[in-house]
């Protein structure tokens, strides 16, 4: 901190300010002085080049309050040019500031037919509400989240230890999810893990194997439900039969993933997938909503990482799910709030790449009861969570998976 500044302590509620076209020549002291003539400003920091120390022009600025940063935008923004500028003085609200001081909560697990005045009158209890938003889809039904905004950080605190998978909303039998809103940075940080999960998965598929996914040309889909097997079926395929090409067993009809189906006596994992049409001509893994394979009682989609069998506590049968579409945030005690109110949960577990720690969007949940799953199905199965629709099924076991 420059000499002759103000040492006031920062708290939350301090706001940084970027300021721009600053004369090269000018100190901190100087700036901080001339900017105290319209505002309160506890700081001034000039951004300096690495190597030669020298001023870059531009400085950040901590005020004590919105209020105080409030009064030196508008004072000097694109208003006041100092001596030595060839330009006004650019000031505004350094990256993430106003998103940091907007208090700002996510809400899940709202009623589709949910109004803002439901919501208002829900929160308000504690604190002052600045805004409530639902979000809509395209024919302007609710998406089952809001967004609400606090007028200070301990009203919002407040809202997340109060209602946080503690409240239900009339008519449905999961809690809320109350959390802080993401950032602009943390949603491009997260789409940005979620597109290197997808090209690390894309990498590490093994695409010298035609029976895995991703392995075959898109767009081939036998009319009857059949797997193109033998050098017919690799032509189907597009592939060239020949010495070196692996052998499939004759045709089989019932074998079609379509159904869930599978050959008895042959393991799950030696079969070709269905392909699927794909804009970018090839995927490693099965699009919505062709089920995901299973291999030894786990979804194929699982044996690049993420959890094990071990990390999962059964329950009797009939009493395990499989969850898929998961929103990405999820984690294992979200999974497990979100699906709590049908019975007792057992275990739930989120399963997440190994090697980017990002979520596969998909997991498991199993009560003690086969009766909380089969509620859980029927209530959750379709439910719109974070822009798609969840798929909740029982989890099969070997036995279930062979045809009769």
């Amino acid at each position: 901190m420059a000499e002759g500044q103000n040492p006031r302590k920062h708290s939350d509620e301090s706001v940084k300010l970027f300021v721009g076209q600053v004369p090269k020549h000018m100190t901190e002291e100087q700036l901080a002085a001339m900017l105290q003539e319209f505002a309160i400003v506890d700081q001034v920091n000039i951004i300096k080049d690495k190597a030669t120390r020298a001023s870059r022009g531009c400085c950040f600025v901590i005020c004590p309050s919105r209020e105080e940063a409030d009064k030196a935008v508008d004072a000097c923004h694109n208003k006041k040019t100092l001596p030595g500028a060839s330009c006004p003085l650019q000031v505004k609200y350094a990256d993430g500031e106003v998103e940091r001081l907007e208090h700002k909560l996510f809400v899940g697990m709202l009623p589709k037919n949910v109004s803002e005045g439901e919501v208002s009158a829900l929160f308000s209890q504690y604190g002052t509400l600045k805004d409530v938003l639902i979000l809509r889809g395209s024919q302007q039904t609710s998406k089952g989240c809001a967004f609400v905004k606090y007028e200070t950080k301990e009203q919002a605190v407040a809202a997340i230890k109060g209602l946080n998978g503690k409240h239900k909303m009339e008519g449905l039998t999961v809690p809320l999810v109350v959390k802080w809103a993401d950032t602009e940075k943390e949603r491009l940080a997260r789409k940005a893990q979620k597109a290197q999960s997808l090209a690390a998965s894309f990498a590490n598929a093994d695409i010298t194997h035609p029976s895995l996914y991703g392995a075959l040309p898109m767009g081939y889909i036998s009319p009857y439900g059949y797997q193109a097997t033998g050098s017919y079926g690799l032509m189907q395929y597009g592939l060239p039969p020949g010495q070196n090409q692996p052998s499939f067993p004759d045709v089989t009809p019932h074998a079609n993933p379509l159904r869930g189906g599978t050959p008895r006596n042959y393991p799950v994992h030696a079969y070709p997938a269905v392909p699927m049409a794909y804009p970018g001509g090839m995927m490693s893994g099965p699009p919505s909503p062709v089920p995901e394979p299973v291999v030894n009682n786990l979804p194929a989609a699982s044996s690049s990482g993420g959890a094990s069998p071990g990390d999962h506590v059964e329950g009797p049968p009939g009493a395990n799910l499989f969850i898929y579409h998961l929103p990405l945030e999820f984690d294992d005690e979200e999974l497990a709030n979100a699906f709590k109110g049908f019975g007792r949960v057992l275990s739930a577990k989120v399963f997440v790449d190994k090697a980017t720690g990002v979520s596969k969007c998909f997991g498991f949940v199993s009560y003690d009861t086969s009766a909380a799953a089969e509620s859980a199905i029927n209530m959750m199965n379709g439910y719109q969570l974070g822009g798609k629709k969840l798929k909740v099924q029982l989890k099969r076991d070997n036995k279930q998976n062979e045809p009769h």
